[in-house]
């Protein structure tokens, strides 16, 4: 692969061995005056997966020293998201050099797709004008997307591999990119590094704190049982008395506790009835079903998969109003209505003002 083509994907295993060649020690790449160019753009990288979920392109350059600078942030913005440590920093950053990766392939030429998917360990060649992928990889990689699209029957197999245009293939390395950098980080980083990048992580875990409160603000606030919609609130009283459950129904009820910011802990907890109760198993599948830092987490069903999973069950008049299709809309639909309600000491206030009528 070309050396320009590195500094476009930097987490390529040849982009490692650029580094390893151009003995730059990690100590002078986040410490030395002349690697402060490397370090501002790893911090860029960070920063753009923060705010816009993708990292800034920059201009393509046949200069080595522009190559090299490029090449060097990608380790730096992994030790500055080690540093923090934060799962959802480090769930972001993922997601944000997968998506740029994906954006970027669309405009390659496709024996550089396949190699790139190589390297990400897909089994992967190159069928004329289209791509192919072992089935294996494929539904690896896909089963966390939704729509008919993406279900192998929907695809052309060709001994073993499945046929793919480009767009769909390099969607299908952004799962592949994204789960693999969420696995490897954060990064064991030692105390002279968390010193000499201080400044830096100081920042950068503000603005991770600034956007946790927002998504506070903008979320479901305190989890309460009586906003759950009627499906949830048999789950959870199925988990309380201690009732058998089906597998789909655990699913929906962890990833929907999940997404409320429920702990993993608290989760673990509400199965604790079952009569199959085995606690290193239950830790296991709620940290797998939560993703728990390891790249993939999984999205609650919504209404129409809770319906052809026999879950959805004693609908009331906001599930039939047409306006939910998610249990978490439902939530948040209760929510918003509770924070409108007026408080008891507010209805005191609002009678105490009506005239009496006398």
């Amino acid at each position: 692969m070309e050396t320009q083509l590195l500094s476009r994907y930097p987490f390529l295993k040849a982009a490692s061995e650029l580094v390893r060649s151009s003995n730059v020690s990690l100590d002078e790449l986040l410490t030395h005056r002349a690697y402060e160019g490397p370090r501002a753009r790893g911090k860029q990288r960070v920063m753009d997966a923060l705010n816009d979920l993708k990292v800034g392109l920059v201009p393509t350059s046949s200069d080595e020293g522009a190559i090299l600078l490029e090449v060097l942030s990608y380790p730096v913005a992994r030790v500055l998201v080690s540093c923090v440590a934060d799962e959802f920093l480090v769930r972001r950053y993922a997601l944000a050099e997968a998506k740029t990766m994906h954006e970027r392939l669309e405009t390659e030429d496709l024996d550089i797709v396949v190699e790139v998917a190589e390297d990400l360990g897909v089994t992967a060649h190159r069928d004329g004008d289209v791509l192919s992928m072992h089935f294996c990889d494929f539904l690896r990689y896909t089963s966390g997307l939704r729509g008919k699209e993406w279900k192998l029957v929907n695809h052309e197999l060709r001994k073993g591999f499945v046929v793919l245009p480009k767009k769909k293939f390099a969607r299908v390395l952004e799962q592949a990119l994204a789960e693999k950098i969420g696995m490897e980080l954060p990064l064991p980083v030692s105390d002279d590094i968390m010193e000499a990048m201080a400044k830096d992580v100081a920042e950068i875990t503000a603005v991770v704190s600034q956007m946790r409160e927002r998504m506070k603000e903008q979320g479901f606030g305190e989890v309460s049982i009586t906003k759950f919609p009627p499906c949830m609130k048999k789950l959870t009283v199925m988990a309380e008395k201690g009732e058998n459950m089906p597998h789909a129904g655990r699913f929906a009820i962890t990833t929907f506790l999940s997404a409320l910011g429920m702990s993993n802990d608290d989760i673990v907890k509400t199965f604790f009835s079952s009569p199959d109760f085995d606690n290193s198993m239950t830790v296991y599948q709620v940290r797998h079903i939560t993703g728990d830092g390891m790249g993939k987490r999984y999205s609650c069903p919504e209404c129409a998969t809770m319906r052809t999973n026999g879950l959805c069950i004693d609908m009331d008049d906001l599930c039939r109003s047409g306006k939910v299709r998610h249990p978490l809309g439902y939530y948040r639909i209760r929510s918003m209505e509770q924070k409108r309600r007026p408080r008891p000491e507010e209805s005191e206030q609002i009678a105490a003002q009506r005239p009496s009528g006398h």
